[in-house]
């Protein structure tokens, strides 16, 4: 897990566009409101985007938006949903630990996540979380990307029949 203090950390295209936008809303040293981010200015990233409201206490991430690439990736429709009603094989990924991190630090947090795919197969892909705020101050909601396509893998996936349907990812 890695805080973002400037583009040049940054590998992924996709991480790097957000964190450009979310940085030209920061204003006068106030992190920006969700009213401040709007899908029609980043089109292109909305399929790899999640919204979530962030509650204090206890800390819980509720998802309000999961973009269309990132249901078809992890095989799921998880809007309405608390991170903590998803399970995750293993406990894959600090997701909970990044979100609290971005809420601490009011900075973007960014994470490779290992994610197991079957059995025999592991892929990763790069996620970032940017913390939101109605008053600029204490931080309610969050905006993130997940980067498939930086980290090339090949998976197999179970269709909802048990047959397995292949995929490869640059």
């Amino acid at each position: 897990m890695q805080q973002i203090t400037d583009a040049d950390q940054i590998q992924s295209a996709l991480i790097r566009r957000l964190y450009l936008y979310w940085r030209s809303k920061c204003r006068d040293g106030a992190i920006p409101r969700r009213a401040d981010i709007d899908p029609v200015d980043i089109p292109k990233l909305v399929p790899n985007m999640l919204i979530a409201d962030i509650e204090q206490d206890p800390f819980r991430v509720r998802y309000r938006l999961v973009g269309t690439k990132v249901v078809e990736m992890t095989g799921f429709e998880f809007t309405g949903r608390y991170l903590d009603e998803i399970v995750l094989p293993d406990d894959e990924g600090p997701f909970l630990e990044c979100y609290q991190t971005a809420c601490a630090s009011r900075l973007p947090v960014m994470a490779r996540i290992k994610w197991h795919l079957a059995d025999d197969t592991v892929g990763e892909y790069d996620i970032c979380i940017f913390p939101l705020s109605d008053d600029g101050i204490t931080v309610n909601k969050a905006v993130s990307i997940e980067c498939y396509e930086n980290v090339g893998r090949d998976y197999l996936f179970l269709s909802r029949s048990g047959s397995q349907t292949g995929r490869k990812t640059p």
